[in-house]
């Protein structure tokens, strides 16, 4: 913009001077003609009123041209004025941004050192959706002004677009940085819980938000006095240039640290490092090797039997479905490798349906085997349970495909799935059994739910995580068992039947059984099998 402006300056100046000279040659012109017609005294009088008005035309010409100039000034300061802020939240913009870190490298007196911080707002895209972008931009405005409030004299907010903030703190150590940018999110958190602003209320009663609107933030540090000394003897070009470089480079940065959050509770807070870099490199080689990874075959099916020690002997009452991966390029993974990922980057869904595929193809050849077949629980994610309907209809067809009975697939949940979207898992369980399916919930004691939380969701099975059992010892006394002996009479007494994770020793057992446990899946019994393994555990129907 500024060199279009520099460039219209000009024309006009050069204009002006082309103007004036023409002026200057029209009047020698014109002094010449009337002397060669009229006596000298008249023809110099005429000429005289002429040359006054030539001079009156050339100051008429001048003062345009330095009140254009003046103008195009004005228009060049108020793009810069409307580049620098943004219009919504009167903070810096991205240019703004650029313009300090610029001033932040260019000032050898300054030696504090900064952190770079990037935040956005959680699920912000569905309050445009549904309370319309009206009620969004209330939101960053109001946003922008809290995350204003708890700055410190000589840092800075910017408001780079939608609802992606920066701001440039002054750093301490990593620990206290930490603290300090979990704490400004925390404060306008609570500033917008305490609102009395309507369109707040509504999202956080009811709406997209769970009583309170939380953030993701990522932090990246800016030792200012290395980067001087990397920047020492650049020209004033070559500065600007490296400046604006670093600047989004280090964005970017905070950026990776933003992102990896995003899955987890509420007000996340990550401090970048040169891991995180590694991590996005091979995350993105896990992305891009998943769909054709489906194509070729590699993910597996195992399956750990659970056994029910109601009766004098354990007698094997079902499994529970594992995926595997087994990839051409990176070898063998676990779930734990690739399935928080596609939590995060919404491959989720398309594993899970496939997951769904591939037991329903084992039930149906086991089948046709007429061997006798037992109820398998397959996981679902909570992308998955958010988009509910596509996947129980993908469920249904499937089962129609195979011909499979619906009593001989069990679905399981995640404790953990609850922490945040309680309603969409209670929408899906319910979902779930109007179909006439049952439904587990696994890990059960590694969240942070209270016992409450067993009145709310209606479930069929209780899973306890190994967490409950890796403490106990043969010869515990009543007391040390209390809890577990609660935990399994209150499931009782709902009418929850009780599955005892990660058993691997007999005496484990033998407490189970005296407490009531229903069922045990753990090495004691079987270690996951993959699929012609398990099926030798079938007996013929």
């Amino acid at each position: 913009m500024s060199k279009i402006a520099m460039q219209r300056s000009n024309i006009i100046i050069v204009l002006a001077v082309i103007t004036s000279m023409g002026l200057f040659a029209l009047s020698n012109y014109m002094e010449f003609q009337l002397m060669s017609v009229l006596p000298k005294a008249e023809s110099l009088a005429i000429a005289n009123y002429l040359n006054k008005g030539l001079v009156a035309i050339f100051l008429l010409v001048a003062i345009s041209a330095g009140y254009s100039i003046l103008v195009e000034k004005k228009r060049i300061h108020e793009y810069h004025e409307r580049d620098i802020k943004d219009n919504v939240t009167q903070l810096p913009s991205i240019v703004g941004y650029n313009k300090d870190f610029l001033e932040l490298l260019s000032d050898s007196k300054n030696e504090q050192d900064y952190i770079m911080v990037t935040l956005d707002i959680d699920k912000f895209k569905a309050v445009n959706d549904v309370f319309g972008f009206a009620c969004g931009t209330k939101i960053i405005r109001m946003v922008g002004e809290m995350l204003s409030n708890n700055l410190k004299e000589g840092e800075q907010c910017y408001r780079i677009n939608g609802d992606i903030f920066y701001m440039l703190l002054k750093s301490q150590e990593r620990g206290k940085d930490y603290r300090r940018i979990r704490n400004i999110l925390d404060n306008v958190s609570m500033e917008l819980v305490s609102t009395n602003d309507e369109d707040i209320q509504s999202n956080l009663h009811g709406g997209i938000y769970n009583h309170m609107i939380s953030f993701s933030a990522g932090g990246m540090r800016i030792c200012a006095k290395e980067l001087r000394e990397d920047l020492e003897g650049c020209t004033p070009d070559e500065l600007q240039e490296r400046c604006r470089e670093l600047a989004a480079r280090f964005a970017d940065n905070a950026n990776i640290a933003r992102k990896r959050g995003k899955s987890e509770n509420v007000n996340t807070v990550y401090l970048f490092d040169e891991s995180m870099r590694r991590e996005i490199f091979e995350e993105k080689k896990i992305e891009d090797a998943f769909l054709i990874g489906i194509e070729r075959g590699e993910f597996m099916m195992y399956y750990q039997p659970k056994f029910c020690i109601g009766g004098d002997e354990a007698v094997h009452g079902g499994a529970e479905a594992l995926i595997r991966w087994n990839s051409d390029e990176m070898g063998f993974m676990p779930p734990g490798k690739f399935i928080p990922l596609f939590e995060r980057d919404g491959n989720a869904v398309r594993l899970d349906m496939h997951v769904m595929d591939l037991v329903c193809q084992n039930i149906c050849e086991w089948r046709s085997k007429g061997l006798e077949i037992y109820p398998i629980s397959v996981n679902v994610t909570r992308p998955t349970m958010q988009n509910g309907a596509g996947y129980l209809q993908f469920v249904k067809e499937k089962l129609f495909l195979y011909d499979i009975p619906q009593d001989l697939i069990e679905f399981e949940v995640l404790e953990s799935s609850t922490g945040t979207d309680e309603d969409v898992v209670i929408d899906f369980i319910n979902e779930i059994h109007k179909l006439g399916f049952k439904i587990a919930m696994d890990d059960f004691g590694t969240g942070c739910s209270s016992l409450g939380l067993l009145n709310r969701i209606p479930l069929d099975i209780l899973k306890f995580d190994k967490s409950f059992f890796d403490s106990m010892t043969i010869n515990m006394s009543n007391q040390d068992i209390a809890v577990v002996r609660y935990m399994m009479m209150m499931a009782k007494d709902l009418g929850i039947k009780t599955v005892a994770e990660g058993i691997e020793e007999k005496f484990q057992v033998d407490i189970l059984k005296n407490l009531g446990c229903d069922m045990i899946q753990g090495y004691y019994f079987s270690r996951p099998l993959c699929v012609e393994d398990y099926e030798k555990m079938l007996k013929p129907a």
